[in-house]
């Protein structure tokens, strides 16, 4: 019997404020990269469930507080597919659509802070495919914000049916 195998589980947050999606920008063209814009989120703790997840690593990120309103669609990158564009791990990433709940929309970077973001920006939701995002997901982005079904089924969700 062979060892199961080992999958990156990371979590991204679609936070929306006015019409705008808060996005974080890196620039890694010095590494081969280019100027480009992510989520924010990161990696999930073995053992916490991703909603909790999606709370920590904004806050870790942004020193925004959010609460999850729902995961909106998931990405795989299977590197056998894609080859190796984004390193050789098997990963998944859950996107979950965010909102923030203090009021407070100024982000502030990590500490330690990330050596290739550059910033942040609020950009208006008709803008987000014009930019670049990695992964690329912001058609699905878009369809998801006109569909409210909460495609994760977890204790949190299985409670309310109850």
């Amino acid at each position: 019997m062979s060892d199961l195998p080992s999958i990156s589980v990371s979590v991204k947050a679609a936070i929306i404020h006015q019409d705008r999606i808060l996005l974080l920008s890196y620039d890694d063209s010095a590494d081969g990269g280019c100027f480009h814009y992510n989520l924010p989120g990161g990696k999930a703790i073995e053992g916490e469930p991703l909603r909790e997840a999606v709370v920590r690593k904004v806050h870790q990120e942004s020193g925004l507080s959010v609460r999850t309103v729902r995961e909106m669609f998931v990405v795989e990158y299977v590197p056998g597919h894609f080859g190796k564009d984004l390193g050789p791990q098997h990963k998944t990433q859950h996107n979950f659509l965010a909102e923030i709940t203090d009021g407070r929309t100024t982000p502030r970077f990590s500490d330690p802070r990330d050596p290739i973001q550059v910033g942040f920006a609020w950009l208006p939701l008709a803008e987000l495919t014009t930019v670049t995002l990695i992964p690329q997901v912001a058609p699905a982005i878009l369809a998801a914000l006109t569909d409210t079904r909460d495609v994760l089924v977890d204790r949190a969700q299985t409670e309310t049916t109850r």
